[in-house]
């Protein structure tokens, strides 16, 4: 009875270690990210100018859509996103391109000190028009402050 208590309170133990050290999958994007732009990129289907932008996750959406509003000129996209789980964590909030020659299109968006983030689901034709075309896309990633 001793040995199988024991054993019990090992694994136990090994579990609570586990679930502590595990990083939080499902916590993805919990605050507003505000961002300075300073090209033109493409989220979907639509293009955006450099600027000042707010990316906010939608709650009523199952953590699957954000938005991306422009401060200044008021313009507003909404995108599909999942989650996504980056190599590093971030000391700042991260937005991640994916850039064929000077189009950028917006990829990943990771909010400071957290591995998980969202990733952007939308494919823009021009960015399939591009890969077919045996371009390779470069990853720019913007820090923000």
């Amino acid at each position: 009875m001793k040995h199988q208590l024991r054993m019990l309170a090992i694994v136990l133990v090994g579990l609570l270690f586990a679930s502590a050290s595990a990083p939080r999958l499902n916590a993805q994007i919990t605050n507003d990210i505000r961002a300075r732009i300073d090209h033109n990129f493409i989220i979907g289907n639509t293009t955006l100018p450099p600027g000042e932008y707010t990316f906010h996750l939608l709650q009523d959406s199952e953590l699957s859509a954000m938005t991306a509003t422009n401060d200044n000129e008021k313009l507003s996209v909404e995108f599909v996103v999942r989650a996504a789980i980056d190599t590093h964590t971030p000391a700042h909030s991260e937005l991640v391109f994916r850039k064929y020659g000077n189009t950028e299109f917006l990829s990943k968006i990771f909010e400071h000190g957290s591995k998980a983030g969202v990733e952007v689901t939308e494919t823009n034709r021009e960015e399939v028009s591009l890969a077919k075309h045996m371009q390779h896309p470069t990853e720019h990633i913007e820090e923000q402050q």
